[in-house]
């Protein structure tokens, strides 16, 4: 399994054989069309992909119904793609009118692409509304992934480990009571009751994020004193590692 950090933000790449899949993509200049006013951000490199890799995405899967999850522009050059989402994005892609096929992800296990795939609740304050993903291939290779707030019971509870732990780092919260994104060191946490090795970070650097909603969000960097010297953490777009 090859797993690739395809931005600079928060978007996923994973490969088993010849077949790949995307985990909330965004591959444009700007998050938000026009000046984006409750949330923006912009990059210079719309991706880290190689071309043989955007080949060989055959999924896309989509774990929030919000934009910086679920970028309708990025999904518009992939129209020949399977999207995997919750039945509130399946809505608004049908709103939206994308011809793609369009399924819904399972608690339980099912196969997507080359690779089975776990879709359960994501940490509060978004357990409503979006999806952590266990990804494993046939031998018994693991990714976690939580794009947002890890809900320690359900891994204790479910007995999850994984190889790999793809997880927020730089804590945000909002009017600084409320965590959106976690800190360093409840994700070094998190990846030891995962019992993973290795922590790519995803919704990296917020503070390069602007708009209106930033008025009301308290934001950390990295805090290199809280890693651990048992996990390798990769940070920069274009990080890989393959199993």
């Amino acid at each position: 399994m090859k797993v690739k950090k395809a931005d600079d933000y928060q978007s996923w790449y994973v490969q088993e054989g010849n077949r790949a899949l995307l985990i909330d993509p965004w591959f444009d200049s700007a998050l938000a069309e026009g000046k984006g006013w409750f949330l923006q951000r912009r990059k210079e490199k719309k991706t880290e992909l190689s071309k043989e890799e955007i080949s060989a995405v055959q999924d896309i899967i989509i774990t929030a119904p919000f934009e910086d999850h679920l970028h309708l522009k990025t999904l518009k050059d992939f129209p020949t793609v399977n999207i995997w989402c919750s039945n509130k994005v399946k809505k608004i892609l049908l709103k939206k009118k994308l011809k793609n096929k369009i399924f819904e992800l399972s608690s339980d296990s099912q196969m997507i692409g080359n690779l089975n795939v776990q879709a359960l609740p994501a940490g509060f304050p978004y357990n409503t509304t979006a999806h952590c993903l266990l990804i494993s291939n046939k031998n018994g290779f693991k990714v976690f992934h939580e794009g947002h707030v890890v809900n320690k019971k359900l891994i204790t509870e479910n007995n999850i480990e994984a190889d790999i732990a793809i997880l927020t780092g730089e804590e945000v919260k909002i009017f600084g009571l409320m965590t959106l994104s976690m800190s360093t060191r409840k994700a070094i946490e998190s990846c030891k009751l995962l019992k993973a090795k290795k922590l790519f970070i995803t919704g990296s650097n917020p503070l390069k994020n602007s708009g209106f909603i930033n008025n009301f969000l308290k934001l950390k960097k990295m805090d290199n004193d809280a890693l651990d010297n048992n996990i390798e953490v990769f940070y920069d777009a274009g990080s890989t590692l393959s199993s």
